[in-house]
């Protein structure tokens, strides 16, 4: 079966190679597309065949370290075998992505790309690669886009014309866009599909693309109706379905511990599978584990301040770490599972207030229950960091709980009282 599917694939690949030809004018350009399709084919995503499990994975994770004689270091510290992991920040290093009140979206998402990667390369389990900072490509993958156009534009078009021959055929299911996405400029979809193609090549276990969300609806200075966050996984009818969404499902519940699920109704879920999206493999492009998490809203409280949003993106990062290492069965000795906590309050904060105190407070309060406020949810009351009336109402429930003046606002007495609480839970 395997065989024959890769004869299809390489076929397919021909017929792309044709249309190449037709603008890349001439001979060679054709002949080696051709040689590659049939000396590559291999390497592409097969479709019906599972590419990667989450077995595998965990495997590669917990394999046997290597020996102390040769690595010189100790035998706990060195795994034989690690997970390769791509942390991809969304859109083209300088352009693309949404806006809101001068706050950027790639720029967000590199940032949070950033830390992730920091946080991940302390791990010896793993190797970590950022696909691009806030200015440039990685050279790696540079180098790749440049040198291997030809076959990147083959790639796309075979694994397309796959899909549509399967889909004709009733061999695989079309889904309902549930949720409409932006149409990807082309030059961005082929450097899309190019980063999957070479994680396939280089063996990358995890992919994981950073985006903060947006509603096309809003006006260009309000905001939209939506809030919080979504993990996109690849439909499951792709090869590497099962063990992406198994990621993701641990992504998302370390993330809802202080942060909304998506109010929008078709990414309630929290996670949420996709046929179309090239990031998480579009056409069966990719073999490693896919995950795209849109982190929040552009127009979300926690992203308009810099210094709130200097904590939001660090605290993204690190329950995103978490959620890996659940997947992993190598919990983090995470007592908070923020790491906004634990921080001590030097100063009164009232209504009104933003940054770095608030959002710790908000954490805390969360900690030991008291936000949101009652009937409240993440979406109404998220941890953003400004001091607004669900914080004042989950102050002033807590100090009702200590016996304290209902004031709604962080006095000494009450800062106190919360730090002693929170670090007794």
């Amino acid at each position: 079966m395997r065989n024959d599917l890769l004869w299809i694939a390489a076929c397919a690949g021909c017929a792309a190679a044709l249309t190449v030809f037709l603008s890349a004018g001439g001979v060679k350009p054709l002949q080696s597309a051709m040689q590659w399709t049939s000396t590559q084919a291999q390497t592409a995503a097969i479709f019906f065949v599972q590419s990667i499990s989450a077995a595998q994975i965990q495997d590669e994770y917990h394999s046997v370290p290597i020996s102390r004689s040769l690595s010189g270091v100790p035998e706990a510290a060195v795994p034989a075998e690690k997970v390769r992991v791509l942390i991809v920040a969304g859109h083209q290093p300088e352009k693309g992505g949404t806006e809101f009140g001068g706050v950027r979206e790639r720029e967000v998402v590199a940032d949070i790309a950033d830390a992730l990667v920091e946080l991940l390369s302390q791990n010896p389990h793993y190797e970590v690669m950022a696909a691009r900072t806030n200015t440039s490509w990685n050279p790696i993958l540079q180098s790749y886009f440049d040198t291997h156009k030809l076959e990147i534009e083959t790639f796309m078009q075979s694994q397309k014309l796959q899909m549509e021959n399967y889909l004709a055929d009733g061999s695989i299911l079309p889904q309902a866009d549930t949720v409409y996405h932006l149409t990807v400029p082309s030059a961005a979809a082929i450097q899309l599909y190019g980063i999957n193609k070479w994680a396939s090549e280089n063996d990358i276990g995890i992919t994981l693309h950073i985006h903060i969300n947006d509603y096309p609806g809003r006006s260009s200075s309000g905001q939209g109706k939506y809030t919080g966050f979504v993990v996109y996984v690849p439909e499951k009818q792709y090869s590497n379905a099962a063990a992406s969404r198994e990621i993701g499902e641990a992504l998302a519940k370390t993330l809802n511990r202080y942060h909304a699920t998506s109010s929008m109704p078709q990414e309630s879920a929290g996670v949420v599978d996709d046929q179309e999206l090239i990031a998480i493999g579009s056409n069966n492009s990719i073999d490693a584990a896919s995950m795209l998490i849109e982190y929040g809203y552009i127009y979300e409280k926690q992203f308009r301040n810099p210094a709130t949003r200097d904590v939001a993106e660090n605290d993204y990062a690190y329950e995103t770490y978490l959620g890996l290492q659940d997947f992993f069965e190598d919990p983090l000795l995470s007592r908070f599972g923020t790491n906004a906590l634990p921080h001590q309050w030097s100063s009164d904060l009232l209504s009104g207030a933003a940054g770095p105190d608030v959002y710790a407070m908000q954490a805390a309060l969360h900690h030991i229950g008291m936000y949101p406020p009652r009937n409240e949810t993440f979406n109404d009351c998220p941890i953003s960091g400004f001091f607004g009336p669900c914080t004042k109402a989950g102050v002033s429930a807590f100090q009702a709980s200590e016996g304290l003046p209902e004031t709604g606002e962080l006095d000494e007495a009450t800062r106190r009282a919360l730090f002693a609480e929170y670090l007794r839970r």
